[in-house]
């Protein structure tokens, strides 16, 4: 429904058209006020409430049309968004004058705003001229029909009747007159010296300026942590860090040089003795200066993290004139937001909850976490078979092997293969160049199906197996090898760097690449176990028992949990949560078997060894 109001006054050639519309329908509704001045030149104000979104508009039409535009909407999501737009008659597009945007995702508070100083400079200078002109054509007509009614009444001076009817014209031309020569600018000149312009204009970019500068220089200072360690050292005591070692090294090299004259009885040797200290006490510079470049590098590889997330929390760029600022949010339960209340719940995840999280850090589980950080990763990628029911891949997705089924784990792919392992319900079968090594249950071990290996077997292509008393070991000159613990029925495959992205099976693709290791025959990517599984059965006719569950045997003790391994901060195993993940442990252990704790607990054990963290497999699970 549209319904239409007008009023239109004329004197001669000129006119003044006032109307106001309303719209309203089922989408929303709306409310614009206009005037025309001599048919020609249009002015419009309007407002309207459609969805979620507020807009309102002001514009002017002189043959083009110019409008400055103001959006305001809620998102379904809860973000809100305001934009102010400018369109002109000589673009489609309009141009963005400043948004300002607030939304919650990926558990992360976002703010995002922009605008440039020139935009709004430049709308305002447009508003000035056109504001300036209006005023100017309304002044002049407001004159001369001032001069009209002064005119009328002398010559109507004798009839006291039109005297009277001419009197509040002339009194409201005047106040019309009066009030355009006086406001000069109007609202305009309230905006350019109001608060919020000033804060908009000059207080607020000096801060976010002042808020980039701190960002930018904590970031750099992570970038050479010794090295702002030191300044500060060097602020409080007055003196630099690299003097005090020289001084150091200075003393003890000077006391050694007393020592040796008494040490040695030989004068002809003391002045080579005193050389030798001399160049020790070179080396002793030379090597504290190495050692601080190393430790500083390894220092800024461990807060490279910290150093993202800084970065990641506030971006100003003064050259796009936009500002981003994200921080974390907690997880909301929102269902006890009605029952508790926001503020509670809001204090229970932002000091109650973090409070507790700082009482349960473990002191070695972070000095491990900053020593693995420190440490360059090895050259090597490594998997792992445990017990012929789980594997690791490469890279580091764990899972459950389905049982019964001969399986290929890990394949050479290249022109001249290397390797091949097959997972088999009584053994594992490994090829390498043509050489062929199976490993019982038992623990024995065969090379080509007839070498009974009891110590060492040595082939003529390279390869070698080597058995110990609960260690099977075989490798070849490519930079393959494998390597089972029988006690602990763990298998470990490891190929060395130049052997990337040649690898396929059940082990993955060893490229580093965690999206695409469950590859298919075909190449392609599985999109569920099931076909993961069977695309690398070796005989397709298998069947998978029913799925008979383990049952824990009545007199056997209980062998630890998976909530006591993976979960608890009192777990055997704690010290190393912050550099392997028990997460996907504790996931894959609770769909398993009664077995499944400690053969997964051997896997975890393992893969912190590889990360430089002494851990003993629990010593319920080497009764077990």
């Amino acid at each position: 429904m549209c319904v239409l109001y007008t009023s239109q006054s004329r004197i001669g050639n000129w006119s003044v058209e006032v109307g106001c519309s309303v719209l309203s329908g089922p989408r929303g509704s709306g409310l614009q006020v206009q005037a025309r001045l001599d048919g020609s030149e249009k002015i419009w104000l309007n407002g309207t409430a459609e969805g979620p979104c507020l807009q309102s508009a002001a514009g002017y039409m002189n043959g083009v049309s110019e409008d400055v535009t103001v959006v305001a909407c809620v998102g379904t999501n809860g973000s809100v968004t305001l934009d102010v737009q400018k369109r002109d008659g000589s673009s489609t597009d309009p141009e963005t004058l400043g948004s300002v945007c607030v939304g919650a995702a990926n558990q992360r508070l976002r703010l995002r705003a922009g605008g440039c100083l020139e935009s709004l400079t430049a709308v305002e200078e447009r508003i000035q001229y056109l504001s300036t002109r209006i005023q100017t054509k309304l002044l002049e007509r407001v004159k001369t029909l001032q001069h009209l009614l002064v005119e009328f009444r002398r010559q109507s001076r004798d009839s006291e009747l039109l005297q009277e009817l001419s009197a509040v014209p002339l009194h409201v031309s005047q106040h019309a007159q009066a009030l355009l020569q006086h406001k000069q600018g109007g609202l305009l000149a309230l905006w350019q010296h109001s608060p919020l312009r000033r804060l908009l204009t000059d207080s607020l970019p000096r801060l976010l300026s002042l808020l980039q500068h701190a960002s930018l220089l904590g970031q750099q200072e992570l970038r050479r942590p010794l090295a702002t360690l030191a300044g500060v050292y060097q602020d409080v005591k007055g003196q630099r860090v690299e003097a005090l070692w020289r001084e150091a090294v200075s003393l003890w090299t000077d006391g050694l040089m007393h020592v040796l004259p008494v040490l040695i009885g030989n004068p002809q040797l003391r002045p080579l003795a005193q050389a030798g200290v001399t160049t020790l006490s070179a080396a002793l510079d030379v090597a504290g200066k190495h050692a601080n470049h190393w430790v500083e590098t390894r220092l800024a590889m461990a807060l490279s993290g910290v150093r993202k997330r800084l970065a990641s929390a506030y971006k100003f760029s003064p050259s796009e004139c936009s500002v981003v600022v994200s921080v974390p949010l907690p997880p909301l339960p929102w269902s006890r937001v009605s029952e508790a209340g926001l503020v509670e719940i809001l204090l229970e995840e932002w000091l109650l909850r973090p409070l507790q999280t700082l009482a349960t850090v473990r002191p070695t589980a972070e000095l491990y976490r900053l020593k693995r950080k420190m440490i360059d990763s090895p050259f090597k990628h490594q998997a792992l078979l445990v017990a012929d029911q789980f594997v690791v891949t490469f890279d580091g997705h764990l899972y459950e092997l389905p049982p019964s089924c001969a399986l290929l784990l890990a394949q050479d792919v290249s022109a001249e293969p290397s390797f091949t392992l097959l997972r088999n319900t009584d053994f594992l079968l490994i090829e390498m160049n043509n050489s062929t090594v199976t490993i019982q249950h038992n623990g024995q071990v065969k090379a080509n199906c007839n070498h009974d290996v009891t110590r060492t077997f040595h082939s003529d292509n390279g390869v070698t197996v080597r058995r110990g008393s609960n260690i099977v070991q075989m490798s070849n000159q490519n930079g393959a090898s494998v390597s089972c613990d029988l006690l602990l029925e763990l298998c470990s495959f490891t190929l060395d760097g130049w052997l990337h992205g040649v690898s396929t099976g059940l082990l993955g693709t060893n490229d580093n690449e965690s999206g695409n290791d469950f590859p298919l025959l075909d190449g392609s990517q599985a999109e569920h176990l099931e076909e993961f599984f069977h695309s690398w059965q070796m005989n397709l006719d298998c069947i998978k028992d029913p799925g008979v569950k383990e049952h824990l045997p009545q007199a056997a003790t209980g062998p630890p949990s998976c909530d006591s391994l993976f979960s608890s901060p009192d777990s055997p195993l704690s010290s190393c949560f912050r550099v392997v993940d028990p997460s996907r442990f504790w996931s894959v252990c609770k769909l398993s078997s009664w077995r499944a704790p400690c053969r997964l607990a051997s896997a975890f054990v393992h893969l912190c060894r590889q990360n430089y963290i002494p851990l003993e497999v629990p010593v319920h699970c080497l009764k077990a």
